[in-house]
């Protein structure tokens, strides 16, 4: 059937999907209600430089409140703790999770007055009238925990909480006269800090002997402000740390000792709101599937074909004497061994693009989309069509290509939102600052070119060898979830290994398992409903694109791979 299915049953899962995604919003944004949250806050450093920071707070109108800021890590930004700021905030704190600059919505500016950042939220708070200056607190996971340099001269600062941080082994030790209770959360797994390090410097701060030194034991008391403990954790990594519940429920314990304040709310809510969350993705997710047919047929078809019921055409490539085993297992060994000659042709191309970190990211998939092209070169040989062909057909009609730019756009649109207002204002923020918008079209034409490439092989060919069933379609997404996983797991991996830093492996190693999940799926059903690579590519490219653009800061591609050898 190609008329627009609108039947009752189909409008009332429209409705069912769509209502359990706007509960799961409302309730993610007012759990808990015992307090108030303020986004899209901005103020100004003493160099000039615009501060994105959020604010959560008790509900209630109270003096002299003590507060936190919050400083998040390399490839990071203030959404990433917002669990911490949250349970916080029922504590009785003010809360401030702030982007550093040049990350996440604030501008860019010289990275050597980072500590400027921080100041200029002290001077927010300080500006509020209701806050405590004599009684700060900051948290700084991984690259926050610059936030010492401050702490080590400032004394109205009482409480560092260090994240997947190292500890400055020569920061204030804390007294009855000069308090600061230091709490060092370390994850057993952790690929950007040693412990044997931490301990180092936790061991000079208590002044005994490193080999004495014991984890989750508290060295000095709250009574004398001079409390020091590493809290381990043996089943997390470095990425992990910033929303683990362990993590957070013992930061603000220990928050709640350092101060020793009334409790203004007892509740945890980390659990809780991770099953909203999940709630929302689900909604969102399947009404975004179910929109899928419907906006095609009615963008890409005119009134009069869906009348006469005109199908959809089909892009497809029939290879029916390869089988899905051999060329699978040709995609994979294509991609690994032809990746590192695919990278070494795209170095050029990352020396000069404009954030480093996006570069990194789309020259490691670059290095598979080419043993993609040589495979499908090689296959267009035995069925005697060349790969430019396999390539242009996809464009061919003008008026049809514009109708399926116009549904990709529809579609990516309400996809972006409904990430944003789940994961990305919740875990990880999906927004970049206004300086670094002007590169979105960069890194959307290279992505939308291996979205592309990896289409062609992955549905054009192998989708079209399944059947049309629930079974089928779930198998292709799972190839289409292994082939790059396996790829990006196996060379970051390598990359560790090499370089004797396994941070990025960390940390993009589970961010992968997401992504590649929802690409895959969308890839799939997007193809399935449309006939077309186009809209799959585009919406899998925005997504990408907004994604590490948000993440990466201003850097020289030179300076970037430099940083790989310094371990």
């Amino acid at each position: 059937m190609n008329k627009l299915d609108l039947s009752k049953r189909r409008i009332s899962l429209f409705c069912i999907f769509f209502g359990i995604f706007l509960v799961g919003t409302i309730f993610i944004f007012i759990t808990p209600t015992s307090i108030k949250s303020t986004y899209y806050q901005t103020t100004t450093t003493t160099d000039g430089v615009t501060i994105a920071f959020n604010v959560f707070e008790p509900n209630d109108d109270g003096l002299n409140k003590p507060a936190f800021i919050i400083g998040h890590g390399f490839m990071a930004n203030k959404e990433i703790l917002k669990g911490y700021a949250i349970e916080l905030a029922t504590a009785g704190f003010v809360a401030v999770p702030f982007d550093f600059r040049n990350f996440g919505q604030s501008s860019t500016g010289d990275s050597e007055g980072m500590y400027k950042d921080i100041l200029a939220i002290k001077e927010y708070l300080n500006s509020r009238g209701d806050i405590d200056m004599n009684s700060l607190g900051y948290i700084g996971y991984s690259m926050g925990g610059l936030g010492q340099s401050i702490i080590q001269n400032d004394t109205s600062f009482i409480c560092f909480i260090g994240i997947g941080t190292s500890l400055y082994s020569a920061l204030r030790k804390g007294n009855s006269t000069n308090p600061l209770d230091v709490l060092m959360i370390q994850a057993f797994f952790d690929e950007a800090v040693e412990l044997s390090d931490l301990k180092e410097s936790v061991a000079i701060r208590v002044d005994i002997p490193v080999s004495n030194l014991d984890v989750n034991k508290i060295y000095g008391s709250f009574q004398q402000h001079n409390a020091t403990m590493i809290y381990l954790d043996d089943n997390s990594n470095h990425l992990i740390l910033a929303w683990d519940q362990d993590f957070i429920r013992e930061a603000r314990n220990w928050a709640i000792n350092s101060f020793d304040i009334d409790v203004f709310d007892e509740n945890f809510y980390v659990n809780i709101r991770a099953i909203i969350l999940l709630i929302q993705v689900f909604g969102g997710i399947g009404f975004f599937f179910l929109i899928i047919e419907p906006f095609s047929k009615l963008i890409l078809l005119s009134k009069e074909e869906r009348k006469r019921e005109t199908k959809l055409q089909i892009y497809k490539i029939e290879t029916p004497e390869i089988s899905i085993k051999s060329i699978s297992i040709k995609a994979i060994l294509y991609s690994l061994l032809l990746a590192i000659p695919g990278i070494l042709i795209f170095l050029p191309i990352l020396l000069v693009l404009p954030l480093a970190i996006a570069g990194f990211v789309v020259t490691l998939l670059f290095g598979q989309t080419f043993g993609i092209i040589i495979l499908l070169w090689r296959t267009g040989k035995r069925i005697k069509m060349s790969f430019v062909k396999m390539v242009t057909n996809i464009f061919k009609g003008k008026i049809v290509f514009l109708k399926r730019l116009a549904l990709s756009a529809v579609l990516a649109t309400i996809l972006y939102f409904i990430c944003y207002l789940s994961v990305g204002l919740n875990y990880f923020a999906l927004l970049p600052s206004v300086d670094k918008i002007w590169t979105i079209p960069i890194y959307f034409i290279i992505l939308f070119f291996i979205n592309i490439i990896y289409s062609l092989l992955m549905q054009v060919i192998i989708q079209n060898k399944f059947r049309d069933s629930l079974i089928d379609t779930l198998k292709v997404v799972l190839i289409g979830f292994l082939l790059p996983f396996l790829y990006l797991f196996i060379y970051l991996l390598i990359i560790g290994v090499v370089t004797r830093s396994f941070f990025y492996f960390g940390v993009f190693t589970p961010v992968a398992l997401v992504s590649f999940s929802l690409y895959s799926s969308v890839s799939v059903i997007t193809y399935k409903k449309t006939g077309n690579i186009i809209t799959g590519a585009i919406i899998n490219a925005i997504i990408t694109t907004f994604m590490i653009v948000t993440v990466s800061q201003p850097q020289t591609g030179l300076a970037f791979l430099l940083q790989f050898f310094r371990h």
